[in-house]
């Protein structure tokens, strides 16, 4: 499946290869942002990719990747990443917002 939306070319895939961890479920690689079926549809996962879809038009696509590949020696991949953090905040703000509230106790 396909998705054309602001410039992004958002495909859907039966599963992020590798060298890309089991737990990495959406990458972008601009202009292209790959999505597997269980985030397809989530918003939070999307603002979480399209921060990086901007990141890297304005470092330049080739500069980020090779920035973010040496961080990750460093940092490893996921929340600890310099370049995952405001992608994961944006994300984390996201899902507080449409997690459903707890009833409220009587």
């Amino acid at each position: 499946m396909l998705r054309l939306s602001g410039g992004r070319i958002e495909i859907r895939v039966p599963k992020i290869p590798r060298p890309f961890p089991k737990n990495v479920y959406a990458t972008t690689l601009w202009p292209f942002v790959f999505y597997e079926p269980q985030v397809w549809d989530d918003e939070c996962v999307q603002k979480h990719e399209r921060y990086h879809w901007i990141d890297q038009i304005r470092w330049l696509v080739i500069p980020w990747l090779v920035i973010y590949l040496l961080l990750s020696l460093k940092y490893g991949g996921g929340r600890n990443h310099p370049l995952e953090k405001p992608a994961y905040a944006i994300q984390d703000e996201c899902s507080a917002r449409t997690r459903p509230k707890p009833a409220p106790k009587s």
